[in-house]
C-alpha cells in the first residue's frame, strides 16, 4: 500500500532487525540510516455481491512487483537490498525472478520478514531467443532447467517447453508472459489454452521505448496485452522488471484485491485475476475488477444548500487520481485527486448519474462506466435537513 509519507527512527528498525533475527549484512550497513516509506492507504474493499451476502467480502488492496532481478542475474543490487528498496517504494508483496535462477530467495528472506514484505521465490526463463516467461511461487526443491533455452519441439536436446510449463503448474507455480515482444506465437497460445500460463504484462518499466512496446496513453506499453488478458482471461500484471536502483519516478505496479497480505491471500488475488494494473495513472484490468475497486473507492452523494441550489458530491476516498466525465453535462472532465472532495451543480437533482473515468481502461479504447442512483441520498438529506440539530 501506498499510505502518506512516514519515518521509521532508526532504532526502532535496528530493533526490529534484531528481534527478527535478520543478520543481513545490507541491512546493518541501513542502520545508520534513515530509511524512509511511501505509503498512502486505500479503504477497504467490499464486495457486496460475493457467495455469502451477509457479510460482504472484503479485500485489502496490496502494491506488488512480481519482476525484479538481482546480482544473481543482471541486477546491481543484493537481495537484501532489493527487498529493502521494494519497502521504501511502498511494495507489499514482491518476486525476486532472476534469470534462471532462485538462489536471490534465501538470502532476501531475512529482510523481507523483518519488514513485513511478503516475498515469493521465482525466476525468469523462456523460449530460445523467443518469450521471456516469468515464474514464481516456485517451491524450494524447485530446479529451473535450461533458462532462457526451452525448445520448441520434443527432437531437441533441450528441455521441451510444453514439458516445463506442465512441470511449473504440477510444482504449484504461477506462471505469465514477460514483456510480450514477440506477440503471440504458438507455444504462448498452447500455455493459455492448458491454463499454464495464467496472466501476462501490459506494462514492463525497463524496456521503455524498446522490445516491441507502443506509444500510447502517453506511455510505452504493450496495449494489445489488455485486450488480450480481457479475451483470454488472464491476469493483469504491471511490474518494473528493475536491474538497477528505483529511479525518483512512478513505478508500474500491480494492485491485489486480497483477503490478506500474506502469500495465501496474494496468491488467491492472482489465480482469481483480481489485479489491476497501475502506471502512467492509468488503471487497466478486467471490468468486474475495476467495478469492484470503485465501488469502494469512489462515492456520489447530492447535496442540496438552503438557497436551493444542488451539488453532486464525488469522493475519491484512494490515493490514485481519477478522471470522471459526468453524462450528460457539458463539463470538461472532473479531476479527483486522491483523497479528494469535489462538489459539481447541477440545474436539478436527477435520479442517477452515469460517469465514464477517464483513466480507467477495461479495454485498450473503452474506459469503465458507473450509474450511481442519487434518489437514496436525495431522500437521506430530505430527513436530515427535518431532523433538528445541535450545530
Amino acid at each position: 500500500m501506498i499510505k502518506g509519507v512516514s519515518i521509521m527512527p532508526v532504532k526502532v528498525l535496528a530493533l526490529v532487525l534484531f528481534l527478527c533475527a535478520a543478520t543481513s549484512a545490507a541491512l546493518a550497513a541501513r542502520e545508520t540510516d534513515r530509511v524512509v516509506r511511501q505509503e498512502a492507504p486505500f479503504p477497504p474493499i467490499l464486495d457486496a455481491t460475493s457467495a455469502t451476502q451477509t457479510v460482504p467480502a472484503r479485500y485489502e488492496v496490496l502494491r506488488g512487483d512480481f519482476h525484479m532481478h538481482t546480482i544473481h542475474s543482471d541486477g546491481s543490487l543484493t537481495p537484501a537490498d532489493r527487498v529493502m528498496e521494494a519497502w521504501q517504494y511502498g511494495y507489499d508483496v514482491i518476486a525476486i525472478t532472476d534469470h534462471g535462477s532462485a538462489r536471490a530467495y534465501e538470502e532476501a528472506l531475512p529482510t523481507a520478514r523483518a519488514l513485513g514484505i511478503v516475498l515469493f521465490r521465482g525466476a525468469e526463463t523462456g523460449l530460445s531467443g523467443q518469450e521471456h516467461i516469468v515464474t514464481f511461487n516456485l517451491p524450494a526443491d524447485y530446479e529451473v532447467r535450461s533458462p532462457h533455452q526451452w525448445a520448441e519441439t520434443q527432437e531437441q536436446s533441450r528441455v521441451f517447453y510444453q514439458d516445463e510449463l506442465r512441470r511449473l503448474y504440477a510444482a504449484g507455480a504461477f506462471v505469465f508472459y514477460a514483456h510480450p515482444h514477440v506477440g503471440y506465437r504458438a507455444p504462448v497460445l498452447w500455455g493459455v489454452g492448458q491454463g499454464l500460463i495464467q496472466g501476462i504484462e501490459v506494462k514492463n518499466d525497463v524496456v521503455g521505448s524498446e522490445w516491441n512496446t507502443i506509444e500510447s496513453h502517453g506511455t510505452y506499453w504493450y496495449p494489445h496485452a489488455l485486450d488480450w488478458a480481457v479475451e483470454h482471461n488472464l491476469t493483469v500484471l504491471a511490474n518494473s522488471d528493475v536491474h538497477g536502483a528505483r529511479g525518483d519516478v512512478p513505478q508500474a505496479t500491480t494492485l491485489l484485491l486480497a483477503e490478506a497480505c500474506s502469500h495465501e491471500g496474494a496468491m488467491e488475488a492472482l489465480r482469481a485475476g483480481r489485479t489491476v494494473a497501475y502506471f502512467n495513472n492509468m488503471l487497466c484490468g478486467h471490468k468486474w475488477v475495476l467495478e469492484l475497486l470503485m465501488g469502494s473507492l469512489v462515492e456520489v452523494h447530492v447535496t442540496e444548500v438552503q438557497d436551493g441550489k444542488a451539488f453532486l458530491r464525488l469522493q475519491n476516498r484512494g490515493p490514485v487520481e481519477l478522471t470522471a466525465q459526468i453524462s450528460g453535462m457539458p463539463l470538461v472532465p472532473v479531476v479527483l485527486g486522491p483523497y479528494q472532495k469535489v462538489l459539481v451543480g447541477v440545474r436539478r437533482i436527477p435520479n442517477t448519474v452515469t460517469i465514464a473515468w477517464k483513466n480507467l481502461y477495461i479495454r485498450t479504447t473503452e474506459n469503465l462506466t458507473t450509474t450511481h442512483s442519487l434518489l437514496a441520498t436525495a431522500d437521506a438529506n430530505q430527513v436530515s435537513e427535518q431532523q433538528p440539530s445541535d450545530r
